[in-house]
């Protein structure tokens, strides 16, 4: 099974997958690559053998082999030319049958191409407090520019960055992270109460979840930190909308945000990725609050850059319309 299994992974990374699923049809399972967003066929195996694979699986991420009734998550690292954390998902289906995936996670920055260049974002950097929210869907490359980020702070700017995140995507050298562990007592709240005892320059939380979480990001924004975060949103005006909801006043917005990013990741015609963003600033939240929650001309919308895509033809109009 080891050398099934190595053959299946490696041919993904030489692919550029990110996941890889196994899905159960019948007496077969169907193995699939997902690729720039879309999912590709790669091979059938038969039931028979996929049962002893998972197995192997399981094990290796440290997941109770015995037990198909119960979801099960880990991981474990992988060395393929380069460092990667294979993380294995398992939902238990009919029968006695399992689906499982695996994410890919490369244990290394990746470039991501941009309109931007990284240039324009290390500046932000350089604010003593305050917060800078990344939002987007899943899979739309926020982790990514927060690393990018972090990573400039800590070996160009010297500064102290801890982490809390759940889990830990990528291990940065020289930066504290700490990974949640509800079962251990470690979650966001408590963690970040600690965090600010440890004289961090840089703060990055991996996202908010809850009210609770939201209060201690802008609370450790106003006082002397940088903090850096996700939020689950379609666009800047959105983020703004589900923080209010979380219990944060406008002042307290309009106080510590230094920054919000909406961004995607789009799959070009020459079947690249590209990072697109929307960008809303300090001033531009100022005039949202003070005109009735309308945006300022100023405002470059996501919709209207990926349609400026669209007609140059570096996206087509199916991939416009996946991505608003």
């Amino acid at each position: 099974m080891k050398i099934l299994f190595q053959t299946i992974v490696n041919k993904a990374i030489d692919k550029g997958a990110s996941d890889i699923h196994f899905i159960p049809v019948k007496s077969d399972i169907h193995i699939k690559f997902r690729i720039n967003d879309n999912l590709e066929e790669y091979e059938q195996i038969n039931l028979n053998v996929y049962q002893k694979l998972i197995v192997y699986m399981k094990f290796q991420a440290g997941l109770d082999v015995s037990t198909y009734q119960v979801a099960q998550s880990g991981r474990y690292s992988y060395q393929y030319n380069k460092l990667y954390f294979l993380r294995i998902s398992t939902l238990p289906l009919s029968l006695g049958l399992e689906s499982c995936v695996i994410r890919i996670v490369p244990q290394y920055l990746q470039n991501q191409q941009s309109p931007y260049n990284f240039n324009d974002f290390k500046h932000l950097m350089n604010k003593k407090q305050g917060l800078l929210l990344f939002s987007g869907p899943t899979g739309s490359g926020k982790t990514t520019l927060m690393y990018q980020m972090v990573a400039f702070a800590n070996k160009e700017l010297n500064l102290n960055v801890v982490s809390i995140e759940d889990p830990i995507e990528i291990q940065l050298p020289g930066i504290v992270q700490v990974n949640v562990n509800e079962k251990a007592g470690i979650n966001y709240v408590n963690t970040f109460k600690a965090i600010l005892r440890c004289d961090p320059d840089v703060i990055l939380i991996g996202e908010i979840r809850d009210k609770e979480v939201a209060k201690c990001v802008i609370q450790a924004s106003l006082s002397g930190h940088l903090v850096l975060t996700t939020l689950h949103a379609n666009d800047c005006k959105g983020a703004i909308l589900r923080l209010l909801e979380m219990g944060i006043s406008v002042q307290e917005l309009l106080q510590s945000t230094n920054l919000i990013i909406n961004q995607r990741l789009v799959t070009t015609t020459s079947n690249d990725r590209q990072l697109v963003c929307e960008i809303m600033t300090q001033q531009q939240m100022h005039y949202f609050f003070d005109n009735n929650q309308s945006l300022p001309r100023t405002f470059e919308k996501l919709e209207s850059k990926l349609s400026d895509m669209t007609r140059a033809g570096v996206i087509c109009e199916k991939t416009m319309d996946k991505y608003i």
